[in-house]
């Protein structure tokens, strides 16, 4: 086994997010992820984006896994990854929101490609980018407690029945020709006329949502509407929930976004995994930048049906399959298994969710985890042993 590196398991020492949607307790009540100073723990990132790269301690160094991958990247990643991504082309993160984060989208690869190209061209644009990197970022999202969400437009007819209930003025206009034109074209058009409202009529029109959800929606989106305006008041984004799909995924439940879907996480934890990539174009519930233009350029204006929302896995004994169709990750579930033999053929993270994980390799090697524990595994051991007392997720390409 040839490699500079000198171990088949390499713990990982990952980064916190402590944004201020983050829950101040989820992340260590669950995971015992220290928070001394009480801070919202959004998001714990594990992977090489240079926004929060991992670390592994390597022969008593403390070294960044990017560094790591970058001296052996065929022997580390595998030589299909290697050749395919040039590096690890997946983050794997741990999320928990006690609010709504904003209303986002993100960019297909071309987009993104061509939107970091430009704003690298320009340097008055680095204080405020669009964009982060020049990748896409397809993303699963695996329930660890109930996760309320919205993600993708609701169908055309749901929309309509939805404004024409609150009867809005200023977007009486925009409504007709939505009834006029209810495809694509027509949604793209009323969101941009909604988005594009002065600060004086939106203002007016969320606080006339706002007092009439109770009688004219159903307690459910009643109380999603209120509660987004208690974190947000008078913002745009409040509409959401009429436009978008909403969703809370039972604990084991998944879903899976295209780039261009608009979304919002509003509630709970749960693992994510991902393109690696942080770009994110906004819409609203947030203080940060608004590119509307750029965010509809992005964005698919085509509806989802609600039930066609949860990603439904495939069994075989105590795995369970996520697939998605993109190749830039794979993600799995092992519940409860005694010495299940995986094959290696890319470089790959294992999450412990719940209970204890040991790994072992033929060399004597062994691993012992507890949740919220992770570790990166090289390639180049080519095959291991996993045993676990509760949950572990295993991403993979």
């Amino acid at each position: 086994m040839s490699s500079k590196l000198s171990r088949c398991f390499y713990q990982l020492d990952n980064r916190v997010k402590n944004y201020a949607w983050g829950s101040h307790t989820a992340l260590n009540q669950l995971f015992n992820i220290p928070n001394p100073d009480g801070q919202p723990q959004a998001e714990l990132w594990m992977g090489i984006h240079p926004a929060g790269v991992s670390t592994i301690n390597e022969q008593g160094q403390i070294k960044a896994l990017s560094d790591v991958i970058a001296e052996d990247k065929c022997r580390i990643l595998g030589a299909s990854t290697a050749e395919r991504f040039d590096d690890l082309p997946f983050l794997l993160k741990i999320l928990s929101a006690e609010s709504a984060l904003s209303i986002q989208v993100h960019p297909q690869k071309a987009q993104a490609e061509t939107g970091f190209w430009q704003q690298q061209r320009q340097p008055h644009r680095a204080a405020s980018p669009d964009y982060n990197d020049a990748n896409h970022k397809p993303e699963l999202v695996y329930a660890i407690t109930p996760f309320q969400a919205m993600n993708g437009f609701r169908e055309v007819d749901q929309i309509i029945a939805h404004f024409k209930t609150l009867d809005i003025p200023a977007i009486t206009t925009a409504l007709d020709a939505l009834i006029t034109q209810p495809n694509a074209d027509g949604l793209k058009l009323f969101f941009v006329t909604l988005m594009q409202l002065t600060p004086g009529l939106y203002q007016q029109a969320v606080r006339q949502l706002v007092s009439q959800a109770q009688v004219c929606f159903s307690p459910e989106l009643a109380t999603l509407i209120y509660n987004l305006n208690q974190s947000y008041p008078d913002d745009i984004g409040v509409f959401a929930p009429l436009l978008l799909n909403c969703i809370t995924l039972a604990p084991g439940e998944a879903m899976f976004l295209q780039p261009g879907t608009l979304h919002a996480y509003v509630k709970g934890t749960a693992i994510e995994v991902m393109a690696s990539s942080d770009n994110v174009l906004r819409a609203g519930l947030t203080s940060k930048k608004i590119n509307l233009s750029e965010l509809v350029l992005c964005t698919t204006f085509t509806s989802i049906k609600h039930n066609d929302l949860i990603l439904r896995p495939s069994q075989t004994q105590e795995c369970f399959d996520y697939s998605v169709p993109v190749d830039d990750f794979r993600f799995c579930i092992f519940s409860n298994v005694e010495s299940r033999a995986i094959t290696a053929n890319s470089a790959e993270i294992i999450l412990v969710i719940s209970g204890v994980a040991t790994l072992r390799h033929t060399s004597g090697e062994t691993l012992i985890l507890n949740a919220g524990q992770s570790v990166f595994i090289p390639a180049f051991i080519e095959k291991f042993t996993l045993t676990c007392s509760g949950k572990v997720c295993r991403v993979y390409c």
